[in-house]
């Protein structure tokens, strides 16, 4: 069954928040690989480190067992220009270069970001499109899903209306 999903690249955001509601599991049921460019390798799990954070040792463990792994990502000037003048990081701008060239899913949680990518024809998931796409392919149950929205909504800002539009999803199953 491996062999029938696609990769998925990977920016720092659903990487951290779903590893500290111990939920970085699903990327792997969902996705054959996560790939991440370098920064986000520093940002999660280097950086996470340095401040104690136990999502950052989920994370190393998930890029030691190879289902994360880190590839060289080099946009072009042009995207890379573009991209800073509307204001994203350099990890965002790899992330939907390597998905946009490579036709992957780009896992981002900043509105602007995921914007800014979905105008180049990227699809786009953030940590709450896991969470139900999890429930939709019966790796979470409903309870399991709506608890992890709720641990969610602990560590990420939902705004109130995205939470109830979530939690009614999550209901219908």
């Amino acid at each position: 069954m491996r062999s029938t999903r696609s990769s998925a690249a990977s920016n720092a955001g659903p990487l951290i928040h779903l590893a500290k509601i111990n939920c970085l599991h699903l990327l792997k049921a969902l996705f054959q690989e996560v790939i991440i460019p370098a920064q986000v390798k520093i940002e999660t799990v280097d950086q996470g480190r340095e401040r104690g954070f136990a999502d950052a040792i989920q994370i190393e463990k998930a890029l030691n067992e190879g289902w994360i792994r880190i590839k060289k990502i080099e946009p072009n000037k042009g995207l890379t220009e573009v991209a800073k003048i509307a204001g994203l990081q350099s990890a965002e701008v790899a992330v939907i270069y390597y998905a946009y060239r490579n036709r992957r899913m780009a896992l981002l949680d900043d509105e602007p970001t995921r914007v800014f990518a979905r105008t180049l024809g990227v699809p786009v998931r953030g940590s709450l499109g896991i969470i139900l796409d999890a429930l939709k392919r019966g790796v979470l149950s409903r309870r399991e899903a709506s608890e992890a929205l709720d641990k969610l909504s602990e560590v990420m800002y939902l705004a109130p209306y995205v939470y109830r539009l979530v939690k009614r999803e999550i209901e219908r199953g």
